[in-house]
């Protein structure tokens, strides 16, 4: 369950609170959010990544923006997420701004997040049945709350577990690109022209998983999931689809942390891409 911050003070002061102190080995860290392709009506899911962290963190505040009003965000989850248990997320949403904020703070001892990546958060978003095509951009926010003193800044920030440090990272923008699915009589040009297997969203992830693919023709396919011994786990379909863009989802709930494959046949070709589960 997450708790809605309703102003931007409390992770603020946290920040402003850690005065950053010079000798600290620089901070490699970035988040990335997740781009997906989705039509007018649908609801997407897109996942905030910790990238090439290099410390120890003791909290965070990721500040984002999206740039249609077009999309509305329902929700953030943070299941199989690298949120500790002595630390709470905050959650600010606000669809009339076009603004959500994702915070980190600690609520007792000193919690540690030392992996070097792993998600974050899970940004749950509802498509307009009205929304035109587009591509709607999910970026970072940059600006002073309060002129100080101290300052308040909202903006993408890291503390480390002394409680002195704070480190901005780098940041990978996201987007949802809206595509209006195709109607009977249209161009068929608009079908995918080859056969495409896309990367499984989240990566990493915990439990569950997405996996879509893009078919040029209507034909039978399977989609299969392996383990690293080359073992068949689990079989997500085995049918006959039509041309479009299908997707699947992989609930390894029951299975062990490590890489997994996925395999797509189509006719005469086969596609595999790899994929983590952690835990």
């Amino acid at each position: 369950m997450t708790r809605t911050l309703r102003s931007f003070t409390l992770a603020a002061i946290v920040f402003a609170l850690c005065a950053s102190a010079s000798g600290t080995p620089p901070y490699t860290g970035a988040i990335a959010v997740g781009s997906i392709t989705g039509a007018p009506g649908d609801k997407v899911v897109i996942p905030v990544l910790l990238q090439n962290n290099n410390i120890g963190l003791m909290a965070l505040s990721i500040p984002l923006k999206y740039s249609s009003a077009d999309v509305l965000v329902d929700s953030v989850s943070f299941q199989g997420t690298l949120l500790k248990p002595n630390m709470n997320p905050l959650v600010q949403i606000d669809n009339t701004n076009r603004f959500l904020r994702i915070t980190y703070v600690p609520t007792s001892g000193v919690p540690q997040i030392l992996e070097t990546s792993g998600l974050l958060a899970s940004i749950h978003f509802s498509i307009k049945g009205s929304a035109p095509e587009q591509v709607v951009t999910i970026d970072s926010v940059n600006k002073i709350e309060y002129v100080g003193p101290p300052t308040l800044w909202v903006r993408l920030e890291v503390a480390d577990t002394t409680g002195v440090n704070i480190f901005l990272p780098g940041f990978s923008s996201g987007a949802i690109t809206v595509e209006s699915p195709l109607a009977a009589g249209d161009d068929h040009s608009f079908l995918p022209a080859t056969l495409e297997l896309k990367q499984n969203y989240p990566n990493p992830f915990n439990p569950s998983t997405t996996i879509s693919f893009n078919l040029p023709e209507r034909a039978r396919v399977s989609l299969r999931v392996f383990n690293i011994l080359g073992q068949e786990v689990a079989a997500l379909t085995d049918d006959v689809l039509d041309a479009g863009t299908h997707e699947f989802e992989w609930d390894a709930a029951s299975r062990a942390s490590g890489v997994y494959f996925y395999r797509l046949s189509y006719q005469n070709q086969v596609l595999t891409k790899k994929m983590t589960l952690l835990k």
